[in-house]
């Protein structure tokens, strides 16, 4: 998939074109955007494998690699996956301009910062464009990543325009003065507050529509979670529909156009193993601008085997977000915390939302850690906000939590967004197959260790199977007798449990 081109951007004079007719490949790739090529229209035409061909019909264009075939497609015909026939309006047998495509204007920037040069706005924006346009493929992105994101020699200018050509090649959104986010850095299994935090916020009349990510390494996102109970993908028009009846929304950003060069940044980030602290911080930012941000919260959990280990690194990055945060003019306040362990309970999408409503119906079983730093995080965003006086932000937002107006809230959001007005804590599914671990001698939790709590959850099958993940039992500071159940593992596959146990079996110490 290439940048939509007018017909009146095209230069028709010495422009080699031909025509071939439209297929449609019924395999469904992902991100892999490809244009198949009969292997007797190559030698024909002189086009080989890896190069870039420009398609152009109805005023619309887009630029694709090439692949050869001597079977799926026939002479005189190009294929193209689902992906682009759902993306474009292109009809199968329909007849399309093809031409060769040039080479990327942006290259010549990435070169420089590859040298050690510094790039102005100007250039940036046009790598990010290109990136968007997809006029630059993933060896030319990771050229740009390399140098950009190195961590030992970040130029703050540069971050600022990434930043700002991120968002501004996207959608975005306006919902007024007086809107509110918050977000983690991640990394720490459950601590799952966003969901607990957004109806509490919105019920005193604050728009806070949240827009989160689905899980890349981690047992599950905030999307991953919300989407156990309600639908989270929905168009720009349906989630301003849904922010004018609520104030609020629980959606996932993949789902838009929001930001979408970070998206495409972050893949090749995956693929290379990487993830840069700068990178993850101008992502952040670039999102918060298209969505029309005016008074954030990071929240910056720093705990052993999670993203952030120690405070000195939290603080490199608390430096980098306010940076950032000034530059928009976004009122920002970072919360650093330090964690022994998860915060909450349940471990993996369906538990954790469980969690979620069990703290908004304040059941006797609600995992009040999980509960205070919810409060303690709306109570700054009140406060910021100035929807409640300094000092009384987590005294009132526990109010809403205990009058049930937090819980009424999300159920507006829940109906608005096709899910289940009239659910109960208890009614979320989760994976028939168990297993409850024992102790075997007595004592009191002092932590416990989050990347194999991870590595469990991911052998059970989160984020993808749902009602998967890690029950705690126990958790820090509570003490325990001989026989008790320390953890519980679920699983929708009975396979995958299996699994899990003989993990288990290796694993030298989970709790301490």
């Amino acid at each position: 998939m290439k940048h939509t081109l007018k017909s009146s951007e095209l230069d028709n004079q010495n422009e080699h074109h031909f025509f071939l007719k439209a297929k449609k490949l019924n395999i469904r790739t992902g991100d892999v955007f490809v244009i198949l090529v009969n292997q007797n229209d190559a030698e024909r035409l002189g086009i080989m494998p890896g190069d870039e061909l420009k398609l152009d019909w109805n005023d619309t264009g887009i630029e694709l690699y090439v692949d050869v075939s001597s079977d799926l497609v026939n002479e005189g015909e190009f294929g193209l996956f689902i992906d682009i026939f759902e993306k474009y309006d292109i009809k199968e047998g329909k007849l399309v301009r093809l031409s060769f495509a040039k080479r990327a204007s942006s290259l010549k920037a990435i070169y420089k910062k590859l040298y050690g040069g510094t790039l102005n706005f100007n250039e940036i924006y046009q790598i990010i464009k290109d990136i968007v346009d997809r006029r630059l493929n993933n060896l030319e992105i990771a050229f740009f990543i390399a140098p950009s994101f190195n961590e030992k020699n970040l130029d703050l200018d540069e971050m600022y325009y990434t930043t700002k050509s991120i968002a501004m090649l996207g959608d975005t959104f306006d919902f007024g003065e007086i809107v509110a986010d918050k977000h983690s850095t991640g990394g720490l299994p459950g601590n799952r507050v966003t969901p607990i935090i957004i109806p509490i916020v919105s019920s005193f009349g604050v728009c806070i529509p949240k827009t989160s990510s689905r899980s890349i390494t981690s047992p599950a996102g905030t999307s991953d979670a919300v989407e156990s109970i309600m639908k989270v993908d929905f168009t720009a028009e349906q989630i301003r529909e849904i922010v004018k009846k609520n104030n609020a929304c629980l959606v996932w950003g993949g789902a838009l156009k929001l930001a979408p060069a970070d998206d495409i940044i972050i893949n090749i980030t995956r693929s290379l193993g990487i993830e840069p602290y700068s990178k993850m911080i101008i992502s952040v930012m670039a999102k918060k601008v298209a969505m029309g941000i005016r008074y954030l919260i990071i929240d910056i959990p720093v705990a052993k085997g999670a993203k952030i280990a120690d405070i000195k690194q939290a603080k490199k990055i608390e430096k980098l977000f306010l940076f950032l945060a000034k530059k928009f003019n976004i009122k920002t306040e970072v919360a650093i915390s330090k964690s022994f362990g998860p915060i909450g309970r349940g471990i993996g999408p369906a538990l954790e939302m469980r969690d979620v409503l069990r703290v908004l119906q304040q059941k006797e079983n609600r995992p009040l850690d999980l509960e205070n730093k919810a409060v303690k995080l709306a109570g700054q965003l009140l406060e910021m906000t100035k929807v409640v006086k300094r000092g009384r932000g987590e005294e009132m937002a526990r109010v809403n939590l205990k009058n049930g107006l937090a819980f009424q809230k999300m159920t507006n959001i829940m109906k608005s967004q096709n899910g289940n007005e009239n659910i109960d804590s208890e009614d979320i599914k989760i994976g028939e197959y168990f297993y409850e671990f024992k102790a075997t001698n007595n004592g009191i939790v002092k932590s416990i260790n989050n990347a194999s709590i991870v590595e469990l959850c991911s052998l059970l099958g989160t984020p993808k199977l749902k009602g998967s993940g890690v029950y705690l039992n126990k958790n820090v500071s509570e003490k325990y007798q001989k026989g008790d159940t320390l953890f519980t593992l679920y699983s929708e596959s009975e396979q995958r449990l299996n699994l899990a146990k003989e993990a288990l079996e290796k694993m030298k110490e989970i709790y301490r």
